[in-house]
């Protein structure tokens, strides 16, 4: 049997969206047996097999519906001629679960306020990614173990990060306004779910005009980030921040 669980803690590491297919019934003669497994993910590399030719290509056909939905279902393999496909009769039943679909959080900048904000989403659904190039920041023992630190630029990050309208939240703290405006700049183009940048309402007015006079479209953004909770310190700010995330994660706004 291959391992597995091990390559899913691989992928759980990469922080990687993936599909794990499992035979759960097998009827009459069919390639895989049940407790067969294969992992898919969404550019349908895949890992193992179902065993093989007709499930296996009705598998990834099924997983990519998956990832299309974002979410699980289970399938019925008839084993009988389709198409180009000849088979050996038998019926499986598969079923396919999402795993790594948690939210993905990736946050600009590791001062005060992200340092607060990733104490607060801590043990959350909600898989954190903070970006900064100053190593005394991105190496904070204050920092989460859970959180996945990444101590390179930002444009170099932004261009190689995997970005799903369904699942990709980003807010932007970095420690000054001209990179604010450069990074969001930079991740307007990508598909995200949730865009979000802290600042004053004058401050936000200026990266406006500056960005629209560029051609972007600014609606996504929501600036000043979080819910107003009337607080001015690093952790109600960060409070405020993560109130906005949890509430649009499960659809409140």
């Amino acid at each position: 049997m291959w391992d597995w669980v091990g390559k899913l803690e691989e992928l759980r590491r990469r922080d990687q969206l993936a599909v794990l297919v499992t035979v759960t019934k097998s009827t009459g003669s069919t390639p895989g047996k049940k407790g067969a497994k294969m992992i898919v993910l969404p550019d349908g590399t895949f890992y193992g097999t179902v065993g093989g030719g007709v499930p296996e290509h009705f598998a990834l056909e099924d997983a990519r519906k998956c990832f299309e939905l974002m979410q699980g279902a289970t399938s019925t393999v008839p084993l009988e001629q389709r198409g180009e496909f000849p088979a050996c009769g038998g019926t499986m039943e598969l079923y396919m679960e999402l795993v790594n679909d948690n939210p993905r959080l990736y946050l600009f900048g590791a001062g005060h306020i992200a340092q607060s904000l990733c104490q607060v989403l801590d043990g959350t659904h909600f898989r954190v990614h903070l970006v900064d190039e100053r190593s005394e920041w991105i190496n904070s023992p204050a920092l989460p173990a859970g959180v996945i630190r990444h101590q390179r630029h930002y444009s170099d990050f932004i261009r190689e990060a995997n970005w799903c309208e369904e699942r990709t939240y980003a807010t932007i703290l970095t420690y000054n306004g001209a990179v604010d405006q450069q990074v969001l700049a930079e991740v307007l183009p990508k598909p995200a779910r949730f865009i979000g940048m802290v600042g004053s309402k004058s401050k936000w007015g200026k990266i406006q005009k500056n960005l629209e006079g560029l051609g972007h479209d600014l609606s996504r953004v929501r600036c000043p980030v979080g819910h107003d909770n009337g607080g001015n310190s690093p952790r109600e700010i960060a409070v405020s921040i993560a109130s906005q995330l949890f509430a649009t994660s499960h659809g409140r706004e």
